[in-house]
């Protein structure tokens, strides 16, 4: 059963990581080109643990190759969330964001965790990293929040995509704390995870295909 549960994960979030990945390429990529390396990051990382769970004795040597993936998918989280505020402060009048800022305090908020989560245990340091740096980025998705509302008309699409990235991170944490806090809970927080990555990529698909009248004025 839990195999099976395994596999329909698999081809559900492959199928909305690729619907989001065409919508993309449709145009919105021009804008939006984080968030087309995101995608593309994210559905190599499934395609790689898909083939390290299938073929254990592979080149992937002791789940190194998940927490590669996640490092890299955590800093692509943080270079599409600093990209939507620079892309909201141009049209709202608090445009003294400072990108540069918000880097450096990503990496410092980075090395600070790592170092403060030493452990001999490397998936459970890592882990408490992985955590700290999802509620860092919620963080900075809540400040794009307050950006888009200070404008007059803000943009429904950033709204959206801010919204979803936002929904998959708080499930990211929740999951994460709930597997911590007993070993019972492994299943409830996976579930959730995996939940609230799919609701975000269903909302990224929404917002970033054509609409309707759109389409029919290409037609």
């Amino acid at each position: 059963m839990r195999e099976l549960l395994q596999y329909i994960t698999w081809v559900v979030g492959l199928g909305l990581n690729l619907l989001v990945i065409v919508a993309l390429l449709r145009g919105p990529y021009r804008e939006y080109p984080f968030v087309f390396v995101y995608a593309v990051a994210l559905l190599l990382a499934t395609v790689v643990e898909i083939a390290a769970r299938t073929a254990p004795h592979s080149l992937f040597l002791g789940g190194v190759d998940y927490w590669i993936d996640e490092v890299i998918l955590d800093i692509l989280v943080f270079c599409v969330v600093i990209a939507f505020i620079d892309r909201a402060a141009q049209d709202s009048a608090r445009r003294h964001v400072e990108r540069r800022w918000l880097i450096l305090g990503a990496a410092c908020l980075s090395v600070a965790s790592y170092w403060l989560h030493r452990d001999r245990n490397f998936d459970r340091q890592m882990t408490l990293v992985s955590r700290d740096l999802n509620v860092c980025a919620v963080g900075l998705d809540l400040m794009l929040w307050f950006i888009l509302l200070a404008t007059r008309r803000p943009n429904r699409r950033l709204l959206l995509l801010s919204g979803g990235l936002g929904l998959q991170l708080t499930g990211a944490i929740m999951g994460t704390t709930i597997r911590n806090l007993s070993p019972h809970g492994y299943l409830a927080g996976s579930l959730l995870e995996i939940i609230s990555g799919f609701l975000a990529l269903y909302i990224w698909w929404r917002a970033l295909r054509p609409s309707p009248a759109r389409r029919e004025s290409v037609v």
